[in-house]
């Protein structure tokens, strides 16, 4: 087994693909950028493709919540400084800082990851022991990740989306990242051009398999942020709540 490291550290360049309208990046980039940063760090100590199939197992990506301090713009160089904990009740917490260039963070965000069989579809409360002992015992950084409880009356319908093949991933689902791209794309012109991205807030249920559907809702709550909620088969896929400040 490769050298233990509790942290693990990665550049990213803001492409200009990954910039809005207005020049900032997006909120699927951010996501991506640090789904990469931990896929890397996993690889790094030896938790990749051949063990995760030697053990039928898969790390998957139950929660997480997002906060924007400044958000950056293209062309900046970023540094993603990632720590994971070690599990606890069955989950592992993820702790992936921003910073620019002059070393301010700018985003921080906090995911919480299990651990499947996936050939029994369930989750592993003891791990097997390659994963033992990984990361560090105690990431004390956290943030709010409870999500609203919203009336599914109270919420609009904006149609069905579906698990396109530029959304899916090696999983052969759609990917956790495309879940923000698809409620940022249902928040209205007039709010991404007065207001600014402040927290992302995200629980996936169910995964969607790719070719599958859902059907998109969403509210406005009374702080003027914005929930959503993904329905498939009666059940709900995720939910998720957006939040903006005045430019």
């Amino acid at each position: 087994m490769p050298e233990k490291q509790t942290t693990y550290t990665e550049k990213f360049t803001v492409y200009r693909t990954d910039g809005d309208h207005l020049g900032n990046v997006k909120l699927g980039a951010l996501l991506r950028y640090a789904q990469q940063v931990a896929t890397a760090h996993a690889e790094a100590v030896g938790l990749d493709d051949a063990l995760y199939r030697e053990t039928h197992t898969a790390y998957v990506l139950a929660k997480l919540a997002l906060h924007v301090i400044r958000l950056p713009r293209v062309d900046e160089e970023l540094t993603l400084v990632t720590q994971p904990e070690r599990c606890k009740r069955a989950v592992n917490k993820r702790i992936t800082h921003f910073y620019d260039a002059a070393g301010q963070e700018v985003v921080v965000m906090d995911s919480r990851w299990v651990l499947i069989d996936t050939e029994k579809r369930i989750i592993l409360r003891k791990h097997p022991e390659q994963f033992a002992d990984q990361w560090a015992e105690d990431v004390p950084t956290e943030l709010p990740i409870k999500l609203p409880r919203v009336a599914q009356e109270d919420c609009e319908p904006l149609g069905e989306q579906t698990a396109s093949y530029s959304r899916c991933d090696m999983n052969g689902h759609l990917n956790n990242t495309r879940y923000a791209d698809i409620v940022c794309d249902a928040i209205p012109w007039q709010v991404w051009d007065t207001a600014e991205l402040q927290d992302f807030t995200i629980s996936y249920h169910r995964e969607v398999p790719r070719g599958e559907s859902f059907t998109l809702r969403r509210a406005q709550l009374a702080d003027g942020s914005f929930y959503f909620d993904g329905e498939r088969s009666g059940k709900s896929a995720f939910e998720a709540q957006i939040t903006f400040k005045p430019l």
